[in-house]
């Protein structure tokens, strides 16, 4: 089954909600699968990548998506299982209302399209599943079918997510082709697979 982005957006999101649900106030200050970050700090990633997303849809410039993102961050400190939860729900909803064709975002990456501004979070939303299942001893398994569309939008960019060292130093090369989609995806974007 091939997800559509809106379909996508809130399977990444239910994968995230999932995992995030299993935290207590003991794992906030815990090291994270995400180098140098604590789960308190990845929760906050989240919070702040889905309030850059809503603001970047509402017609904000990336410089002040990015604000925007940072306050939320900030008002919500003590409260980040409801606020993942109230972001999603705002960006779900935008990305679920008509789109205005030929429009463009003006994100921090660069100008772009509503699709291209839901697929990064799509992305980061999935991958972000997976290291805090990884922080917390959770289920690692992730949707297949959203596996796949994150597999579809990466892939052509391997050299590129190297080479932007966000991603450690990408693809290990060791993993063979024919492996499971998701141990090659965590591959691609530098996490282990075991």
């Amino acid at each position: 089954m091939t997800l559509g982005l809106y379909e996508g957006l809130i399977r990444a999101h239910g994968e995230f909600s999932t995992r995030v649900s299993l935290v207590t106030s003991n794992h906030w200050a815990i090291q994270s699968a995400c180098d140098d970050w604590t789960i308190g700090d990845l929760v906050d990633h989240v919070i702040g990548g889905n309030a850059f997303t809503v603001a970047i849809l509402n017609g904000a410039s990336g410089d002040d998506a990015m604000q925007a993102a940072i306050k939320t961050v900030d008002d919500n400190a003590g409260r980040r299982l409801e606020a993942v939860e109230e972001t999603a729900s705002a960006m779900i909803d935008l990305v679920r209302a008509p789109e205005t064709p030929g429009r463009i975002y003006h994100h921090a990456e660069g100008d772009m399209e509503r699709a291209r501004v839901v697929t990064l979070r799509i992305n980061d939303l999935a991958l972000h599943a997976w290291d805090l299942a990884r922080s917390l001893g959770a289920d690692e398994i992730l949707d297949g079918d959203l596996v796949e569309l994150v597999w579809t939008a990466m892939s052509p960019f391997a050299e590129d997510l190297a080479a932007s060292g966000r991603f450690g130093t990408g693809a290990s090369g060791q993993v063979d082709e024919n492996a499971p989609l998701q141990t090659r995806l965590l591959d691609l974007t530098g996490r282990p697979s075991s």
